[in-house]
């Protein structure tokens, strides 16, 4: 298993409820595909660089987890569903050995 870091924004017009149920089922995604996830780091309101769909403001989190190539692929399927979600990124953050010159 590979770890993975998970950064995506949602609407900034959901209440707290309907976000905590977007992170709760972006966990089980992970889970429900043998993923585990470490930690999840939630910080708040920002605002975009640019707009993105007409929104000027976006929520994020981010989270750490481990999982293989088709965890990440579903959860990549899953979060392109989501319309909550407006933005998301995956990215390997395995610790490699440094190239010593």
């Amino acid at each position: 298993m590979h770890k993975y870091e998970l950064m995506y924004i949602t609407r900034p017009e959901l209440d707290e409820e309907k976000l905590n149920g977007t992170r709760e089922k972006v966990q089980g995604h992970i889970t429900q595909n043998k993923g585990e996830v470490i930690e999840q780091e939630h910080f708040g309101k920002r605002r975009l660089a640019y707009l993105v769909n007409d929104l000027r403001e976006g929520v994020y989190t981010v989270a750490t987890f481990h999982g293989d190539t088709d965890t990440v692929n579903e959860l990549d399927r899953q979060l392109k569903l989501n319309d909550d979600v407006i933005r998301h990124m995956i990215i390997n953050i395995d610790d490699k050995p440094e190239k010593k010159s």
